[in-house]
């Protein structure tokens, strides 16, 4: 097996970083798909997702297709309430524990299990106690935070506590975001009425391709425990 160079992780790290930055605000935000779409068209990066391969070329494809063709505000609304928000029935509800708690319920077992994750890591979600902390942008928000801290690390020499913040991201994607996430993007792909969403489902799928192992890597992997996981 051909090692991977410490480059090749950090520019990995970084676009991995990159894409979830961009998908969490998508998933997070009601009103951010117009602004992402004008910001990608301003900048030219329409057509340069930073993950590569066929897995990603689909979501990158409509993306740009969104970008080149706006669709407007309103109906950019329409579809993330229907997706996301409701009122009634979400297409794609956006929390882990409804899809894996018995009950279907939020802030089930499985929050709390994502709320210790990331208290592990010094991190809290911003509407604590009031919005469940599994809420799938926050997740993804999580997983590009473990990536510029093992990024930062990488940097700064400290290899090993890299490899801590690429374990603790592929663990993370093993036991919460990589269960549920697919059948949450499966969902998002099959109802989402505009461009811009169902790149967004395609794009989240092939992230989590990227987890929880990467051949090669130039680190050794050291496997965190979550306490009451």
């Amino acid at each position: 097996m051909t090692a991977v160079s410490a480059s090749d992780t950090a520019e990995w790290l970084d676009e991995v970083a990159a894409a979830a930055t961009f998908l969490s605000h998508a998933l997070l935000r009601r009103d951010a798909a117009p602004s992402l779409v004008a910001e990608i068209g301003a900048s030219g990066l329409a057509d340069s997702w930073p993950l590569t391969g066929d897995a990603h070329r689909t979501g990158a494809r409509l993306l740009a297709q969104a970008v080149n063709d706006p669709e407007d505000a309103a109906t950019l609304n329409a579809d993330f309430d229907a997706l996301f928000l409701g009122p009634g029935r979400m297409h794609a509800c956006p929390f882990e524990s409804v899809y894996r708690s018995l009950e279907g319920l939020t802030f089930d077992a499985e929050t709390m299990q994502v709320r210790r994750f990331y208290a592990d890591h010094g991190l809290q979600a911003p509407a604590f106690n009031r919005e469940p902390d599994d809420h799938v942008g926050l997740e993804v928000a999580f997983i590009g935070q473990l990536c510029l801290a093992a990024l930062n690390a990488l940097e700064d020499g400290e290899d090993d506590r890299a490899a801590h913040f690429i374990s603790s991201a592929r663990l993370f994607v093993g036991q919460h975001l990589g269960v549920w996430g697919p059948d949450f993007c499966t969902r998002v792909i099959e109802h989402s009425q505009t461009l811009f969403y169902a790149a967004v489902g395609h794009l989240l799928l092939s992230l989590l391709g990227e987890f929880p192992s990467r051949q090669g890597d130039m680190l050794t992997l050291q496997e965190v425990t979550v306490e009451g996981a």
